[in-house]
């Protein structure tokens, strides 16, 4: 018996989370892809089931990594066939055509790739100019040949800062409030733009990040580091920091710990096995050290701003062991933006170096140590730089008495960095 006719009805033009779900259904099901009609709801409202599409009946199927990524970035093409494309690839790899992915020969693969080629053009110059105002709440127009615009909202948020925004397009006007995105016909963009989230109830279609295509190119690119004044703006944009190809082997960012306004910054050198797992800085054996002489020195952790020059864990592994490696200068230079922000954001009296790599980070120069430990160095913001040692360094000492020593002077190193600030701007 033929398949009846299908027809899908998506919430918007990339309801990634929608197609999959009426793909998923549709190819269980057996439905020939020239018997569905795709559509895309109007209203934007919310999501109208599917019509005419049969419940299940084929075993459950996995589609490849690849063919997955290349759906997120195809969906965002202007072509109304994309749809189509998409559904005939997947069932095609369902039936068995693992390698379809990789066989740019095939016709199919051959349009999608230029689809997605398309997508990410398109994603790059909405990045580099698409110019929103600075002010606490900006509203710009863009003509896009593509729908990109949804997907890079992520990308506007934080290069804004978190701060509220509506972009309008021919197609759609998104809105930012500062706490829920919300996707509204064409013409609808706000004279002015509410901050709170209960204003906004009801009207247009809330969007839920999760339901939405990741963007052709990764968050950073094309970010403009220097311009985020936001701390959880610019911990949202690391966590997706791929600068340097070490990331792609830790397990997370591990960015600070701390809140803007710290009068005492402390900068280590690289989060460690502990820290990369738990995504906090100094949480191992060091940070435990660390802590301990913070309170010696009468300092309270939660009153100081911790973070590293370089913002993933970069180790040999030996087994199943993951031994820390010292990083590169390219490992420096590639987190300075990083660092660079946090400064500037926080903007904190005195920062203390952790060893050498932090120091050289700072000073931008290299550093020895024995040197130049111990002695407050006027930096170019105004505040105060101090040098010392890694507590990790403490760890590695012979003997009893060499780490009873050097201990003694580390925390001197951390009552002097008290001392340095003015009186009543670091709680004991």
């Amino acid at each position: 018996m033929p398949h009846a006719h299908a027809r899908v009805t998506l919430a918007h033009e990339v309801d990634f989370a929608g197609w999959r779900t009426a793909t998923r259904r549709l190819v269980m099901a057996g439905q020939p892809a020239g018997r569905i009609a795709w559509r895309i709801d109007a209203r934007m409202a919310d999501p109208i089931e599917d019509q005419g599409a049969e419940a299940p009946e084929g075993d459950p199927f996995h589609v490849s990594r690849a063919l997955l990524d290349l759906a997120e970035t195809v969906i965002q093409a202007r072509d109304p066939d994309r749809f189509a494309l998409l559904y005939r690839l997947v069932q095609r790899n369902a039936a068995g055509e693992r390698d379809l992915p990789t066989r740019t020969d095939d016709t199919d693969i051959a349009r999608a790739l230029v689809l997605a080629q398309a997508v990410r053009d398109d994603t790059a110059r909405l990045r580099a100019h698409l110019e929103l105002p600075a002010e606490d709440v900006a509203i710009g127009q863009w003509t896009s040949e593509s729908h990109v615009l949804v997907p890079n909202a992520r990308f506007l948020t934080v290069q804004r800062s978190l701060r509220p925004w509506a972009v309008s397009t021919p197609d759609e006007t998104l809105l930012w409030t500062g706490r829920s995105l919300h996707l509204l016909p064409p013409g609808t963009a706000p004279s002015a733009l509410p901050t709170d989230r209960e204003s906004w109830e009801g009207t247009g279609l809330t969007l839920r990040p999760a339901d939405l295509p990741r963007p052709a190119l990764r968050l950073t690119e094309g970010l403009d580091i220097a311009r985020i004044d936001s701390l959880p703006a610019l911990i949202a944009a690391a966590r997706d920091c791929l600068i340097c190809a070490m990331a792609r082997q830790t397990t997370q960012t591990v960015f600070s710990d701390g809140r803007p306004g710290a009068a005492l910054m402390l900068v280590g050198e690289q989060p460690g096995d502990q820290e990369d797992r738990v995504g906090r800085p100094f949480v191992g054996p060091a940070g435990q050290l660390l802590d301990r002489a913070l309170h010696e020195a009468r300092i309270t952790r939660d009153a100081v701003y911790v973070t590293n020059a370089v913002k993933h864990f970069r180790f040999q592994r030996r087994g199943t062991r993951r031994l820390h490696e010292k990083p590169t200068v390219e490992n420096v230079t590639a987190c300075a933006p990083w660092l660079a922000a946090e400064r500037r954001i926080v903007a904190p009296r005195v920062l203390v170096m952790l060893g050498a790599t932090a120091a050289g980070a700072v000073l931008g120069r290299s550093v020895t140590i024995g040197r130049e430990r111990s002695r407050p160095i006027p930096l170019a913001d105004g505040s105060t730089g101090l040098v010392t040692v890694h507590p990790s360094f403490l760890l590695r000492q012979p003997d009893e008495d060499a780490r009873t020593r050097e201990y003694a002077r580390f925390v001197a190193d951390l009552r002097l960095a008290r001392d340095l600030l003015p009186a009543a701007t670091l709680p004991s």
